[in-house]
């Protein structure tokens, strides 16, 4: 097992990130977190895209590069089918939030969590069921009450839970997100949310970072409905920023125009909303009445 740390060590390292071990059921599970910095929010005339979705594209990438090397040192390796966050919890990498995300203190939740399995027991060992059993929170939030109080669409249980379908990111998989109240919610976030991280007391430490110049072209709403709005031919260069959601231009075009529907400066879009109306696409066309304040 020294031999597989030391070729895990050797790669996350480089990369700024963090691991750590745990056995569940006679397999090996090596966890890692990736850091990352968090985009500050935008000015206006530009959509927030959350930076985790680039640290997770990277870890994925990263991930997928471990299990060969292991697998040339003479390792089995094979794909988690446990929870991540659960595995980085009992192998003492990270803690559970309020908001049932998984932060540490040095990286606090800024992080993008992947794991690569191998065969046999090389870390401390644990049952399944103590892997799943009822985490408890971290000793801050015990008495905070930040996230919950902040989110939008209080999605966040008062004692603890999480209502994944009403959550903002649960609109943006689906392209809709139902009703006035969601839609207006979701601010001009075009994908990720934040907002529950952004005040959490374990990321006070954590600095963010203004928009590269390539991200303020690609992140600026004229650019991002012309680019949807053509379709697949253009979207190639937010592959990196948005994983395999980049190849679903009709979805990106709603969460365009509901970023600008909600938007300070909405009224520089009402040619882009008035072409949008002859989308085929009723989601489409749904969002492009926000922006014109047609009836819904």
């Amino acid at each position: 097992m020294n031999d597989a740390l030391s070729l895990v060590a050797d790669k996350l390292n480089n990369c700024g990130a963090e691991f750590s071990t745990v056995s569940v059921e006679g397999k090996t599970y090596i966890v890692f977190a990736l850091p990352y910095v968090q985009l500050e929010a935008p000015p206006v005339g530009y959509a927030f895209v959350d930076s985790y979705y680039v640290a997770s594209n990277r870890a994925y990438f990263m991930r997928k590069e471990l299990a060969s090397l292991l697998g040339e040192a003479g390792f089995t390796a094979f794909e988690c089918k446990h929870s991540y966050k659960h595995l980085a919890v009992a192998s003492k990498l990270g803690f559970w939030l309020r908001n049932t995300l998984v932060a540490n203190e040095k990286f606090g939740s800024r992080m993008a969590l992947e794991v690569v399995g191998i065969e046999g027991v090389f870390a401390d060992e644990i049952a399944t069921e103590e892997l799943y059993k009822a985490p408890e929170i971290a000793e801050k939030c015990e008495k905070c009450t930040v996230c919950r109080r902040l989110c939008p669409r209080n999605c966040i249980g008062e004692n603890g839970g999480f209502c994944a379908e009403k959550c903002i990111r649960h609109g943006q998989d689906n392209g809709f997100f139902g009703d006035e109240e969601a839609a207006k919610a979701a601010g001009i976030n075009l994908w990720g949310c934040d907002i529950c991280q952004r005040f959490c007391p374990y990321n006070k430490h954590l600095e963010t970072r203004k928009m590269t110049e390539k991200e303020r072209e690609l992140f600026r709403l004229d650019s991002l409905f012309e680019v949807f709005w053509a379709g697949k031919k253009g979207c190639e260069p937010y592959r990196d920023i948005l994983g395999s959601n980049y190849l679903r231009p009709t979805r990106l075009l709603v969460l365009t125009l509901n970023a600008m529907a909600n938007s300070a400066n909405k009224n520089d879009y009402i040619s882009h909303a008035e072409k949008a109306l002859s989308h085929p696409d009723e989601r489409v066309k749904t969002a492009a009445k926000r922006v014109l304040n047609s009836e819904l």
